[in-house]
């Protein structure tokens, strides 16, 4: 009972996404031209819409993609490791 109590204290981001390995975050800052298109075109030709693989949610500062798996994870970091 003491574990299930801790786990309904967390509040903020870590209580919805529990696992942060899976979250890529893309900040607005540094682009140049068409980077963040470039960016997000790149992301959904190899995951597809988000809803299956991935959700995303944007913030003014940055854009976080929520991978469900760590596979796709790492695939992600490698394929914008470039451009981030």
């Amino acid at each position: 009972m003491k574990n299930a109590d801790q786990k309904h204290k967390v509040f903020g981001r870590e209580f919805l996404y529990p696992d942060l390995k899976k979250t890529i975050r893309i900040p607005w800052n540094n682009q140049q031209e068409h980077w963040w298109n470039e960016t997000c075109a790149d992301i959904m030709q190899v995951f597809g819409l988000p809803g299956d693989r991935y959700t995303s949610h944007p913030t003014p500062d940055y854009m976080d993609f929520h991978f469900k798996s760590q596979k796709d994870a790492d695939l992600c970091k490698i394929l914008i490791s470039e451009k981030v």
